[in-house]
């Protein structure tokens, strides 16, 4: 299968990129239609992936309409080619909803732009194109790739920080990214639809986060940042299709033996 990637510099696309040995699209930032409609007839590929993004809350925030261009026209682009696709989006889409979760694929209220701009995505790319597959993945983490930039992540920051904050209420996942690469081949057969994609997790992150303290013996104050929205998700619909990620903590687990920390 001939895959294309595109974000293949980021943190979620390099890694894919490693795992399916795909074709790495360039930078589609100011890209036009006929751009990717070239770019696609030049390829040809069985299946493209879109992991690029404007990710970061406050950077959309501050710039409404980079962030749409972003996270809504491009995955437009990508959708009307008509390949079969595969487009992350993210569990922020439930920052706003009521009860404590964990949430399934149909409970969504975003509380921020980034969110809402995510969620117009996922329904005007099935509008397009039924068959795109949407992946509302958790917070990743990983250790650095060399040569490419390593965003902030659960794992680094607790591995660098003296001193971190995290929420004793509030219950969010957060996945190897590797894991993540290594399903993707899988998740281009799901059926078209939108899937919560990743480990699930019965800890708060506070309890988490003094887990793998523990585990590795870091030397890192961790303090209450006090009460936040659950972003728990409720993966049983990918779960039906076949595809299983380890929870959290079996997550951690590997990652610790993978990189001999």
């Amino acid at each position: 299968m001939r895959i294309l990637v595109t974000g293949p510099r980021g943190f979620v696309g390099a890694r894919i990129v490693q795992a399916l040995d795909a074709v790495s699209a360039p930078s589609l930032r100011d890209a036009t239609e006929d751009d990717v409609r070239r770019l696609v007839e030049e390829v040809e590929p069985d299946a493209i992936v879109h992991t690029a993004a404007i990710s970061d809350i406050g950077a959309c925030a501050a710039n409404p309409e980079a962030s749409w261009r972003a996270n809504v026209a491009l995955p437009l682009m990508i959708a009307r080619t008509g390949v079969k696709c595969v487009l992350f989006s993210t569990d922020q889409v439930y920052s706003g909803c009521a009860g404590e979760g964990p949430y399934a694929e149909e409970e969504t209220a975003p509380a921020n732009l980034y969110a809402r701009h995510k969620l117009e995505m996922e329904r005007r790319v099935l509008d397009i194109n039924p068959d795109a597959v949407l992946l509302r993945a958790t917070w990743m983490y990983d250790m650095p790739i060399y040569g490419l930039p390593n965003r902030f992540n659960f794992l680094t920051g607790m591995l660098r920080a003296r001193e971190l904050a995290f929420s004793g209420t509030a219950h969010r996942a957060v996945t190897y990214v590797r894991e993540v690469a290594a399903h993707t081949e899988r998740a281009i057969a799901l059926p078209g639809g939108v899937y919560n994609y990743g480990s699930e997790n019965g800890l708060t992150m506070l309890e988490t986060a003094r887990w793998l303290k523990d585990a590795l013996k870091l030397d890192v104050s961790l303090k209450d940042a006090g009460p936040q929205h659950n972003l728990w998700m409720d993966c049983g619909k990918l779960k039906g299709q076949g595809i299983l990620f380890e929870d959290t903590l079996a997550g951690l687990r590997q990652c610790i033996l993978d990189y001999g920390l």
